[in-house]
């Protein structure tokens, strides 16, 4: 008892896990919405054959 230690300050491990969290999800969404994008090219490309013939 007389010995006690304070728990350890993992403050900064929560604030870095945080950061990779975000990190993460932004490159998700960056990734889902340039896969969007080409998927709206391809779509249209897919139109302007369709209506040639």
């Amino acid at each position: 008892m007389l010995l006690q230690q304070a728990p350890p300050d993992t403050t900064g491990y929560m604030i870095a896990g945080y950061a990779v969290l975000f990190g993460v999800m932004l490159v998700y969404l960056v990734s889902f919405f340039m896969r969007f994008k080409n998927l709206k090219a391809d779509l249209e490309v897919l139109q302007e054959i369709d209506s040639e013939e």
